[in-house]
Formats: structure tokens, sequence, C-alpha cells
């Protein structure tokens, strides 16, 4: 996934002393608090995600077996 998306990653801007601070809870072990900003991210993207889809107006049609 990394690999598929390197270049947008690279374009992306990224909060100042964010890698220090990443690097500081890798060094001391805080693997919790690394996964919950994992999480964090990943939770804004698929809210992002599902709020640029169409909302539809009418129930989906019924199939019948």
């Amino acid at each position: 996934m990394v690999e598929a998306n390197r270049e947008a990653l690279r374009q992306m801007p990224f909060p100042p002393g964010m890698a220090e601070y990443v690097e500081e809870l890798v060094r001391t072990g805080q693997t919790e608090q690394i996964i919950a900003i994992i999480k964090m991210g990943f939770l804004i993207g698929v809210q992002q995600g599902a709020r640029g889809e169409p909302v539809p107006t009418t129930p989906p049609a019924r199939i019948q077996a």
C-alpha cells in the first residue's frame, strides 16, 4: 500500500514536529500510543470517504426471489 501511494504520501503535508514525536514514541516503546494514532488516521479517512459518497434519496429496489 505504501509503495502504491508513495508519491501522494510524499506530497502530503506533515504537521511540524510529528516525525520527532513518533520517533520518541518508538524509542520509548509506546506501542499503544502509536496504534491509537494509526487508528485515528484510519477513522478520519473512513469518515472522509463516507462523506464523499452521495446519500441515496430513494430506497434501493427490492429483489424478488
